[in-house]
Formats: C-alpha cells, structure tokens, sequence
C-alpha cells in the first residue's frame, strides 16, 4: 500500500494511495527525515523482479516518486511509502531497498527518504553539470525527457527533498557505460564537488559500489576503489561474492546484499554504531 508522507512534515495521514506534493510549503526541515540521493545505471535502478519479501512495506521509508506510474498509483515528485521498484515503473529491486530497510532498522527514530534518479545505460556524463552526453538521444530524463542532461534531474529533486529533510549521503553505482575509462575519475569527482556545493551538503559521504565481478565490466572496479582517494568522504562498495541476473547486472538475493553493504558503510561513516 502507498501511503503518502505525513508524520515527519505535520500533514494528517490520507488514504492508501495519497500522496504529499514534495513542493508543499513545510516551514523548516525535520532533522529526523534523512534523505539519501540514489544516483547512476542500471544496476542501482535494479532490474531482477522482486518476491513477496521485497514488497513488504515500512512506512518510515519513503521514496520520491521517480516517474509518472499509473500502475503503481505513482505521481512524478510526490512522495510515496517506498516499495520496488523505486526507478522506472517496470524495472525491479536495487541497492535502495535493502539500504532504506537497513538505515530503517538501524536509526528506529528516522524517516528514511529515497530519492532515485538512476538511469539504465547511461555514461557518467550524463550527470555531469552543465555535459551534454553524447549518447543524449539514446535515453529518456524523467518526466517528460526535456532536459540536456541528468545533473539538473538530480538537483531539481533533491532540493525538493530538502523541504522536507536533510540529505545526509549519496549512493553511486555506475560505470558500466564507461568500462575502463581512466578519465571516469576526474568525471566522477567534478560530479560529487558540485551536487555537494549546489546542495549545501558539506563533505556528505559519498558511497560508490562495484561492478559486478563477473560479466563485462570487472576491469572497472579498480577504478571504482580509486575513488575514496580521490573524494573526500568517499567509501568503494564490495560486490566481491554477489550473484549475477545477466552479464550486466546483479540478480536478486545479490541486489538485496550490496543494499545492506550499503548501508553498512553509510552507517559507519554517519557514525551510528553497527552491530
């Protein structure tokens, strides 16, 4: 059941299916609904479809709707209990559903809000501020597919977000669209530099997640475990052991698992002690 957000920004529950426009005048933020941008590929859209467990609700966790999605009683910007998927309307489970049931269970007083705003098959300058993708034409943006560029799709909804929360972490997963390409670093870092001085975020960490280790796109990694040598605040993402969907993606006991990986991590770095 969609329930809309409620509880952590003073407005009455509705009935299931309701839903709160994320640009509804909130006053201050509540320190106690903690955002996490979820940002990249496919692998964090999340494509093997998800079971009975996958589906099972908290309504602490919400997500901001990525899309319109009629079947699945869906507005673009407004903001829903999350379930998969959270990225496109017929796509499956990614890392942000076990990392949202993860910080859900590890911080019992806080909201969690996702805010997806992956694209499958995408390169990295796709989210590059002010890029134009030379592979632009290839893919939609959400909703409408009018802007040049993913990087304003970003901001434009995780300000929104900050109506309501605060943005404490970003979760990355991309490049197998940039297999090998040594110049992905310096992208990646100019990417993480200005959504942290666009958004006010500080050095907020910055989580990035490995490639699958079988498949294409192995020989990545060691760029991916560059990356907290070159972001402040950035931790690499094991995906040593997790099983594959296909030879692009992780399948679904895998998505499940670099979820909580993620959270683990995010946990660690925000300082919340772990079991």
């Amino acid at each position: 059941m969609l329930l809309a957000l409620s509880a952590c920004i003073g407005v009455p529950p509705g009935p299931s299916r309701t839903s709160v426009p994320a640009a509804t005048p909130t006053g201050s933020a509540d320190p106690n609904f903690q955002i996490f941008l979820l940002i990249g590929q496919s692998n964090m859209e999340g494509v093997p479809p998800p079971q009975a467990q996958d589906r099972v609700e908290d309504p602490r966790i919400k997500v901001l709707a990525y899309d319109n999605c009629p079947g699945l009683g869906r507005v673009y910007n407004q903001w829903y209990t999350a379930s998969p998927p959270l990225h496109s309307c017929g796509l499956g489970v990614g890392p942000g559903d076990y990392f949202g049931r993860a910080m859900a269970e590890a911080l019992p007083n806080a909201t969690i809000g996702l805010v997806p705003t992956a694209i499958a098959g995408v390169d990295i300058d796709f989210f590059r501020k002010g890029v134009v993708s030379k592979r632009r034409r290839e893919f939609r943006i959400p909703p409408d597919n009018q802007r040049s560029g993913a990087y304003d799709f970003v901001i434009e909804r995780a300000r929104l977000a900050q109506q309501v929360g605060v943005i404490r972490g970003i979760l990355f997963h991309q490049g197998e669209s940039d297999n090998g390409n040594a110049a992905w670093l310096g992208k990646v870092k100019g990417m993480v530099d200005d959504l942290r001085a666009d958004l006010g975020l500080g050095d907020v960490p910055f989580l990035a997640g490995e490639l699958m280790y079988s498949g294409c796109c192995a020989a990545h990694n060691p760029l991916v475990r560059q990356l907290p040598s070159e972001i402040t605040n950035a931790f690499a993402i094991s995906a040593s052991g997790l099983g594959a969907f296909d030879q692009y993606h992780f399948d679904l006991a895998g998505q499940r698992e670099l979820g909580r990986r993620y959270a683990q991590t995010m946990l660690q770095a925000l300082g919340v002690p772990t079991p």
